[in-house]
């Protein structure tokens, strides 16, 4: 009797464990998913400043090889319709950059919510016990696949 009373303590104090552990793993798996995504936004600032510099430069150069009144009038204007047909293309790249860092946050963060599943199903005492919690959590995940209810309604 005695080695029964020891595997439900045991398994009493061995499920909030389970569960604590399950969740800082989510928490710190959530974490470094952000911190990715930071870093992948930052790369790309780094590469738009780095490309702006070079542009930069290059008026510079241009200005300094300049000896005439003419293509010194001249460099304005070609600026101008230099940086509007860049800023159309920054703003396709910006465009092309959230929605890949987006996807590629939401696939780690799904990922990170079905390895949290799995571990507290089986905290939970693996299927029998957990059926309802996966029910719930399926509910949860058909969010993910409709990103318009993610959106939601914002007009009032």
């Amino acid at each position: 009797m005695q080695s029964y009373e020891v595997a439900v303590m045991s398994t009493q104090t061995q499920v909030p464990f389970e569960l604590y552990k399950a969740n800082l793993e989510f928490a710190l798996r959530t974490n470094k998913l952000l911190k990715e995504c930071g870093k992948r936004w930052l790369d790309a600032v780094d590469q738009v400043a780095g490309e702006s510099i070079a542009e930069s430069q290059q008026e510079i150069d241009k200005l300094s090889v300049g000896d005439d009144w003419q293509s010194l009038a001249s460099v304005p204007g070609e600026t101008f319709l230099r940086l509007m047909q860049l800023g159309a293309l920054d703003a396709q790249s910006a465009a092309q950059t959230a929605i890949a860092n987006q996807t590629r946050f939401l696939a780690g963060l799904q990922d990170a919510f079905l390895i949290w599943q799995r571990e507290t199903s089986k905290a939970l005492g693996g299927v029998d016990g957990a059926k309802s919690f996966n029910a719930s959590m399926g509910e949860f995940f058909k969010l993910f696949d409709n990103p318009a209810v993610i959106g939601g309604n914002h007009d009032r």
